[in-house]
């Protein structure tokens, strides 16, 4: 399927041009469009409601949270891959506390990059999927001495996850963990019916 984030980035006017050229100004937007057009597909859990189409728009929210929160390249590069990759070990679309482990566990297959990294993704993907109150434990398992910037992506991607549970109308902005996610609401609404329309023409 051709990539309908690209498409968007690509259009001249869209019903999301602001925020999409707000993007397009942060001085990371090569980075994030790396990643967009680096994606591998084919390893993604091919799905409806967890898929390409998901993938992307969490993709699109990681960045724009990056963006807000003045995230280092660094930490832009691993939060990227955290939401390229964050349900490749999905096995079906069920409400699924151990896919995050599973995705976590899977991940050395699917992406190549130095171990210190690669724990921190590893660590944002495995909690992405449990109880908040449990992310620290989590990712103290996986040896990172950082603990606070792994909490930090971890919790990012879990917003940008979240905000795209619009797709099965179940967002409560309530439970978002970045003030600047809560500013993406409506636009996760809008984003949702032009991917909906796109893929349907």
């Amino acid at each position: 399927m051709e990539s309908v984030l690209l498409t968007l980035l690509n259009q001249d006017s869209s019903p999301i041009e602001k925020e999409l050229q707000e993007l397009k100004n942060w001085n990371l937007f090569p980075v994030f469009e790396y990643y967009v057009k680096a994606l591998k597909k084919d390893s993604l859990y091919q799905s409806h409601i967890h898929g390409i189409g998901h993938i992307e728009r969490v993709l699109l929210f990681g960045g724009l949270i990056a963006m807000q929160n003045h995230c280092s390249e660094e930490d832009t590069r691993l939060l990227l891959l955290a939401c390229s990759y964050h349900d490749i070990g999905r096995i079906d679309d069920s409400l699924d506390d151990d896919h995050g482990k599973r995705s976590s566990e899977k991940l050395p297959d699917v992406i190549s990059i130095d171990a210190e990294d690669l724990a921190f993704v590893q660590a944002a993907i495995y909690a992405h999927s449990i109880n908040d109150v449990l992310m620290e434990d989590t990712i103290r398992n996986f040896g990172i001495y950082d603990k606070q910037r792994a909490l930090s992506i971890a919790k990012m991607l879990k917003d940008a996850d979240a905000l795209d549970r619009v797709r099965v109308m179940d967002l409560d902005p309530r439970f978002l963990r970045y003030p600047c996610s809560e500013q993406y609401v409506d636009f996760a609404y809008e984003l949702y019916k032009i991917y909906q329309n796109l893929e349907n023409n």
